[in-house]
C-alpha cells in the first residue's frame, strides 16, 4: 500500500506499507520510498521478523506487529531512513563461475 501525501508540488507517492515477505519487501524498497513494514509473528522460523530486524538496523524501514500496526503509523518517522541500494546479482553469477569453473 502506498501513502500519497496531500502536499502541493509533491508526486507519488511518499512512503508505503508492506507484509513482511521478503519479495514484497525488496519490490517496495525499490520504490526508493520511506517503509513501514508489518511482520508475520506466526510463522516458524520468522524469517520476516529477521529480515525486518536486519533491513531496520541498517536504516532501510522500520517495522512493527499487526498489534502495533496503528501506532507504528501514528509514530512513523521516515526522517531518518537511507534510500536501499540493490546489489548486484552479475557478480554473484560471475564468483560462482569463477569458483565452479
Amino acid at each position: 500500500t502506498l501513502l500519497r501525501a496531500n502536499e502541493p508540488g509533491r508526486a507519488g507517492p511518499c512512503a508505503g506499507v508492506s507484509h513482511a515477505g521478503a519479495g514484497s519487501v525488496f519490490e517496495a524498497l525499490g520504490l526508493r520510498r520511506p517503509l513501514l513494514v508489518v511482520v508475520n509473528e506466526t510463522l516458524m522460523g520468522n524469517h520476516q521478523v529477521e529480515l525486518a530486524e536486519e533491513l531496520a538496523g541498517r536504516g532501510h524501514l522500520q517495522w512493527c506487529t499487526p498489534a502495533d500496526l496503528k501506532h507504528a503509523l501514528v509514530a512513523f518517522e521516515p526522517k531518518g531512513l537511507t534510500t536501499y541500494t540493490p546489489g548486484n546479482p552479475a557478480k554473484l553469477a560471475a564468483a560462482f563461475d569463477t569458483l565452479l569453473g
